[in-house]
């Protein structure tokens, strides 16, 4: 069964992504620093989401079950995606 911190690591990560987005649109927030905490959050988001499918309230061999395992590794995906970004573009590489 999940833990209520796995619920939590969701719900904080979903929070922190909104923060962003209100930080980035404000003004307040480079670009440089966008991709990396966009990548971070989306990375850890992706294991949070994981857990709920792992032992989880989704019962596994479920059709929500692979939604939801795919949804992960999409979000997996998207967040190392936006690390390899800043990474090019703060070594200069970007283009």
């Amino acid at each position: 069964m999940a833990s209520p911190l796995d619920y939590a690591i969701v719900v904080a990560y979903l929070l922190i992504l909104v923060g962003i987005a209100v930080q980035y649109r404000r003004g307040a927030l480079p670009r440089d620093r966008l991709l990396v905490l966009v990548g971070a959050s989306l990375t850890w988001l992706s294991y949070g989401v994981l857990q709920l499918t792992q032992d989880g309230p989704i019962s596994t061999g479920t059709g929500l079950n692979y939604v939801v395992d795919g949804a992960a590794v999409l979000l997996l995906i998207a967040g190392l995606y936006a690390l390899y970004r800043w990474s090019r573009e703060r070594n200069g590489d970007a283009g």
